[in-house]
């Protein structure tokens, strides 16, 4: 029979990748590790990892287990986070993920909130692409997701969050900051400074020129918000970014926000969660911040049957 104790020290050096990483997060020692993780190979009959020069690696055994070793954690924390719900205490982990812009405009003063109804919680907060957001709410190692347009999955509920306007931003030094109104046309002939390839905000942006029929070429791709932002503040090119990330410098001045009359892309944010996932009171609340219409529509309904 499978020893949880064993599991969770082998989970844990897989995902450290090391057994002396492994040892140091679970404030046990390194022959420990080794100790515990030997004997699980031999209770289980098969080598879980193998050491190349100085680097461990799973075994095809290691990998079949790793698996599983991740549901049977999960499922455990869930079950202690259900216990405590029952026992009317909030406390314990609620794990968040999220795509760049929401998670990192967006999320943290609702978190905030979350923090003052529920000071106990213990809340994490994973910046993600879109795909592994997905992944790790169907391997349950997030509780809740925010995420941009784009994949669905029929294990997934999706719930509108937020519509996201994208702008097109340029310097105080640029010639077009003279300019009442700039064109989408007129963007496409100065140097377009874009998020990189399969991100949100690009896929909306070139889905905007594409209903004018404009095909947008990029003199920079940049895969952070800020270095998108940064590299406009630098007169490097005009650039299109989500409003929300712009804000700052232009109160600072250090960019202006076109007025582009033809071009004004947007994008849903969505909130996702597991459709089978357990319903804790903390992962409540945040979902009623976030305005899951399971949760809000019931609480109007109890509002107004209060009254």
């Amino acid at each position: 029979m499978l020893n949880v104790h064993q599991l969770k020290i082998f989970h844990t050096v897989v995902r450290a990748g090391s057994f002396s990483r492994a040892a140091e997060e679970l404030r046990i020692t390194q022959p420990s590790v080794s100790i515990q993780v030997r004997e699980l190979e031999r209770a289980l009959g098969v080598e879980l990892f193998e050491q190349i020069g100085k680097r461990i690696f799973l075994t095809e055994a290691g990998r079949v287990l790793e698996e599983y070793a991740v549901r049977v954690l999960s499922l455990l924390d869930e079950a202690e986070r259900a216990i405590r719900d029952l026992k009317g205490q909030a406390a314990g982990p609620l794990r968040v993920g999220a795509n760049n812009t929401p998670g990192t405009y967006l999320l943290p003063p609702v978190l905030r909130t979350l923090r003052e109804r529920v000071p106990e919680v213990e809340v994490t907060l994973e910046i993600l692409p879109t795909r592994r957001v997905y992944e790790k709410l169907v391997r349950n190692e997030l509780d809740v997701g925010v995420v941009g347009d784009g994949m669905r999955h029929e294990s997934i509920v999706h719930f509108p969050y937020y519509t996201d306007e994208i702008v097109a931003i340029a310097s105080p030094r640029h010639p077009l900051v003279l300019r009442d109104e700039v064109h989408a046309a007129e963007l496409l002939r100065h140097r377009l400074i874009l998020r990189e390839r399969g991100s949100g905000t690009r896929e909306a942006t070139e889905r905007a020129f594409r209903s004018l029929g404009l095909v947008p070429s990029a003199a920079m791709e940049l895969q952070s918000n800020e270095a998108l932002v940064q590299a406009v503040a630098a007169d490097l090119g005009v650039g299109v970014v989500s409003r929300l990330a712009a804000q700052e410098a232009v109160r600072r001045g250090e960019v202006v926000v076109l007025r582009t009359p033809d071009f004004q892309p947007t994008r849903t944010l969505w909130g996702v969660r597991h459709r089978e996932k357990r319903i804790t009171t903390a992962m409540r609340m945040l979902l009623e911040l976030l305005g899951d219409p399971q949760f809000t529509s019931r609480e109007a309904a109890e509002g107004s049957g209060a009254g």
